[in-house]
C-alpha cells in the first residue's frame, strides 16, 4: 500500500469531491473577502483559494485512490461531496483567515483605525 495517484479507480469520489470544491470556492473566496480587514484583499482571496484547494486535495488524499491503492472503505459519492463541500469552504476560510493576519501584521496600518480630531 504505497503512493498510488490513480485518479481512474475512483473517478466518481474524484468527481465528487471536484464539484464540492467548484461550489464550496465561491463561498469561501466571499467570505474572505468580506471579513477582510486588510486593504490588499486580493491577497487574502489567494488565501482562500489556496485553502480550499489544499482541503480539495486532503478529501480526495482521504477517501480516494491519491494516496493508497484501494479507496476508503465505506466511501460513497453523497458523503463524498458534501464532506468536500464543507472541508474545502471551511479551509478555504482559514487560509483567507490566515493570510489576512499574516499581511495584518506585516502592515499594521491597515488595522489601524484613523484619528479622528474633534472640534
Amino acid at each position: 500500500m504505497g503512493p498510488a495517484l490513480n485518479i481512474g479507480a475512483s473517478f466518481g469520489l474524484f468527481l465528487a469531491s471536484l464539484f464540492g470544491f467548484v461550489i464550496a470556492l465561491p463561498v469561501a473566496l466571499f467570505l474572505a473577502f468580506w471579513m477582510s480587514a486588510v486593504r490588499s484583499r486580493w491577497i487574502v482571496v489567494f488565501g482562500a483559494l489556496l485553502g480550499a484547494l489544499i482541503g480539495f486535495i486532503g478529501v480526495y488524499g482521504w477517501v480516494g485512490t491519491l494516496i493508497y491503492d484501494t479507496i476508503l472503505p465505506g466511501a460513497d459519492v453523497a458523503p463524498t461531496f458534501f464532506g468536500s463541500l464543507l472541508i474545502c469552504s471551511a479551509a478555504g476560510l482559514i487560509g483567507g483567515i490566515l493570510l489576512d493576519l499574516i499581511v495584518g501584521r506585516m502592515t499594521s496600518r491597515s488595522y489601524r483605525r484613523r484619528e479622528v480630531a474633534h472640534e
